[in-house]
This record gives C-alpha cells, structure tokens and sequence, in this order.
C-alpha cells in the first residue's frame, strides 16, 4: 500500500512538470507571435546623388492591382532621378478589367510619356511577377504584339534583384535588406557573395485566401531569420500598404526616405491595413535599428537601370 501511495505521488509530480513546460511553451509561442521588440529608430538622411546629362527612360508597370507608369533621368553611372509617375488600376487579381480596356490604357499612359519628351524606343512594358500568375497576361502579350509593343514578364527573384538596384544605396548593400510588400506577395531579397538571394512569402492580401494572421507572421518571422545578420542592420521597404501607413508625411515634405515608427502605431481599420501591419510587426526584429521607406523607388526602375544603354 505505502509502494502505491509513493507511486501516485511520483506520477502526480511527473504530470504537474509536463502541464508546466506546455504552459511555458505555449506562453513562449504566443510571446513570438504578438510581442513588439523596442527597437531606437534612427534617421536616415542619406541624400542621393543625382544624375549628371541623363537621359529619359520609362516603364509602364502592370500588376496584380495596379497598372503604373515612370518616367525616370538615368546616367551612364545608374544615377537615377524620378521625373514623373501616373498610378491606375488593372485590378487582374480580381479579374475584372478586360483585354482591350487594359490595352487602352497602356496606350494613354504611352502618349503622355512621349509628350514628356521620353523616346518612344525608350519606354518599356513589363508585367510583375505577381501579374504574371493572371491568364489575362498571356492574351495581352499576344495583342501588344500586334502593335509591335513587347511585354516583358520579371520573374519573382529578377524583381527582387531590380528593388535592391533601385531602393538601396551602394553605401550600405552590405548591411542592408529589402522588402517589397504587394498585393500578391512580398519579397525579402538582399546581397550575399555578390549574389541577389530572395524569398517570396504572402502579400497584403493574404486575407482573401482565408489564411490566418498567425500563419504569416511565423512564415515572415522564419524568413527573416534566413537573411544573415550583417545583412539586418537597415531595413529599406517599399509597398502601397506602407505608403497607405505614412502618405500624410509623404504629402507634407519632399523627402525621398522616411523613417517608419514601430508596429501598432499604424491604422488597422480596413483588412489591407491590418494585414500590412501583420506582415510589418513580423519584419519589426532586432539587429534591424531601422526600417526607411522609399517614396519614389520600385523595381521597375531598376529593371530600366538594368538595360543595355
């Protein structure tokens, strides 16, 4: 009997262990998920340089939900200098607008970049990785043709590429890395061994696919820690859903950089926004000390840097 005893009592310690560890462990999990790191934000006042006797080139950028075009100065040295932009819709994630409507639109947005004065062999139609994924994409490739005008398909990891050309200063690649949020997805990319290395993960629009907030931020949180962390000092971001956190201090000063505040000082009234802010509470991770968004750059920019000139 007294063998009995000394067993239950030994089990009971045995189960009060093992309920301790899960609670510490799902605390721990929930901790990742939800905690904000305080992180001392920094200024950037980088001032970049400026293109000496460039010439005009532009693109006409079709996406999962916009149709954009840029007109940019570039110099035999890549320094660049937006000199115009114009934002529409395409909205072929939805499958909304049709062949011929998106064609039209092309065709304006062409006519106002050569009345700017850009060269008509100069201006260049390409089609976002997230774009791509659209059956529309193939019958608008097939009736620009027609007119002699090239669609260029950019693959996830060359859009990447294109962002870091276009966003990040030479000054600081070695320290750095990039994240491009879209409505179709978002991608990490940074410089390792001279190499363009990118992970693609979900975009602001994640919620449509009915995929739970937890779920991207583990799959953001995991693609961070892939990045190594002399690559994590800066983080430089581009995106309309970043725009949308901070357009009224974008309206209010010329800067071209602006240094983001911490997640949860941002709006999350719309599911877009709150979904913005998941995917930005995830990036939010020491050693980074700052995360600048640029105002003006975006890979189609460096996709027109990356041209035989």
């Amino acid at each position: 009997m007294r063998f009995l005893v000394q067993c239950c009592f030994i089990f009971s310690l045995l189960l009060f262990s093992c309920n301790t560890q899960n609670q510490s462990t799902n605390s721990e999990n929930k901790t990742q998920i939800s905690a904000t790191p305080k992180l001392t934000a920094r200024n950037f006042d980088y001032q970049p340089p400026i293109p000496v006797n460039g010439k005009l080139f532009a693109a006409i950028e079709l996406g999962a939900l916009g149709l954009n075009y840029f007109i940019v100065e570039i110099d035999d040295q890549n320094r660049w200098s937006l000199k115009a932009s114009s934002y529409g819709r395409s909205n072929i994630i939805y499958g909304v607008n049709t062949t011929n409507e998106i064609i039209t639109k092309i065709s304006e947005f062409r006519n106002e970049i050569i009345e700017y004065g850009v060269s008509p062999a100069n201006i260049h139609i390409i089609a976002s990785s997230s774009a791509v994924q659209a059956s529309i994409v193939d019958k608008l490739k097939i009736e620009l043709s027609k007119q002699k005008r090239h669609l260029d398909y950019i693959n996830s990891k060359d859009e990447g590429q294109y962002a870091l050309i276009a966003t990040i200063p030479r000054e600081f690649i070695n320290e750095s890395f990039l994240v491009d949020i879209g409505s179709g997805n978002t991608k990490l990319s940074w410089i390792e061994e001279d190499d363009t290395l990118s992970i693609d993960i979900h975009g602001s629009k994640y919620f449509l696919g009915d995929v739970q907030d937890t779920t991207v931020f583990r799959e953001v949180r995991d693609a961070i820690l892939e990045i190594p962390e002399k690559n994590r000092t800066l983080c430089f971001m581009l995106g309309g859903m970043i725009y949308e956190f901070i357009k009224d201090e974008i309206e209010q000063n010329e800067n071209r950089y602006f240094v983001l505040k911490s997640p949860g000082e941002y709006p999350s009234d719309n599911e877009k926004l709150r979904a913005a802010n998941v995917i930005y509470n995830a990036l939010y991770l020491e050693p980074t000390y700052s995360y600048i968004f640029d105002s003006q750059s975006n890979f189609s920019i460096g996709y027109l840097i990356s041209l035989d000139k």
